[in-house]
């Protein structure tokens, strides 16, 4: 009877060694994927921190385009004008 205690001892420690080699496996697999996840997660911080300075650095090229867009208009507003000044002179020069 105690062979068979220790046969069915050995047998219950067999199959608990089994399942604590495939529970260490999977741990295994588990933590390397969390490792891969960590890893894209830094990389993917990392490319939106540079989206994040392209974006800054388009909006202040936009600015500077908007404000000398600004002072072009401007300009031509002034020219327009002139233009004007000159053709009403011009016809007044007409009726002399």
């Amino acid at each position: 009877m105690v062979t068979r205690q220790k046969s069915a001892l050995s047998g219950v420690i067999k199959d608990l060694e089994n399942e604590i080699g495939f529970l260490n496996k999977e741990k295994l697999s588990l933590k390397k994927s969390i490792e891969k996840t960590s890893a894209n997660i830094s990389e993917s911080r990392q490319k939106e921190l540079a989206l994040q300075r392209l974006l800054a650095s388009l909006a202040e090229k936009e600015a500077n385009l908007a404000e000398h867009k600004k002072s072009l208009e401007s300009k031509s507003d002034k020219i327009a004008d002139k233009l004007g000044k000159m053709s009403k002179i011009k016809s007044e020069m007409k009726d002399i």
